[in-house]
C-alpha cells in the first residue's frame, strides 16, 4: 500500500515553463512554439500544394483522400469527419466536389441507408498515389538537413506534444 509519504510525487511542469512573458527571452527564442509549428505546417503545405496544383487538388481536398486512403476502405462521412477534426457537414462540399471530379463515390449504408459510405475510386487511389509521391519528394527535400536521429527526437517530441491535447 503507498501512502502520501511514499507515493510518487506528481509529475511537475519543467521550471522554465514557470517562467512568465515579462522575462527577458535570447532572440533565437523569441518565436513561441505554437507559433513556429504553424509556421513550418503552413510552408510544408504551401509546397505540397504547389507540387499538386495540376490535379486540381488543394488541401482541403487532400485532406479527404488521404484519409480514405489511410483507412483502407470506405468510410462513413462521419467517420471521415472525425479523423479530419471536421463536423460532417463541414464536408459536404468538398465531397460534392471531389465526387465530380470522379475521385470518390459513395452507396448508403448497408446497415443504415441514410448514412454514406464513401470511398476512393480507382482514379482517387491513382490520384492519392502522385499526391504521396509528389509529398513524400517534398519532404525529402525539407529534411535533407536533419539527421535521422534529430528526427527520431522531434518525432517523439511532437507525438507526446499531440497526445497531452487528448487530456486537456
Amino acid at each position: 500500500m503507498v501512502d502520501a509519504a511514499t507515493a510518487p510525487a506528481a509529475a511537475s511542469p519543467p521550471s522554465w515553463l514557470d517562467e512568465g512573458p515579462d522575462v527577458p527571452e535570447p532572440p533565437q527564442a523569441r518565436a513561441r512554439l505554437g507559433r513556429l509549428i504553424g509556421g513550418v505546417y503552413r510552408q510544408w503545405r504551401r509546397q505540397v500544394d504547389q507540387s499538386v496544383k495540376d490535379l486540381g487538388l488543394t488541401d482541403a481536398t487532400r485532406a479527404p483522400l488521404l484519409a480514405l486512403h489511410a483507412a483502407d476502405g470506405p468510410l462513413r462521412q462521419k467517420e471521415l469527419a472525425h479523423a479530419l477534426l471536421l463536423e460532417t457537414s463541414s464536408l459536404v462540399r468538398v465531397l460534392d466536389q471531389l465526387r465530380g471530379m470522379g475521385l470518390l463515390d459513395w452507396d448508403s449504408d448497408p446497415n443504415d441507408r441514410r448514412t454514406k459510405c464513401i470511398a476512393l475510386t480507382p482514379r482517387g487511389r491513382k490520384t492519392v498515389a502522385r499526391i504521396l509521391t509528389r509529398s513524400l519528394e517534398i519532404e525529402r527535400s525539407i529534411l535533407v538537413d536533419v539527421t535521422p536521429e534529430e528526427l527520431v527526437v522531434l518525432r517523439s517530441a511532437l507525438e507526446k506534444i499531440s497526445r497531452r491535447f487528448d487530456t486537456l
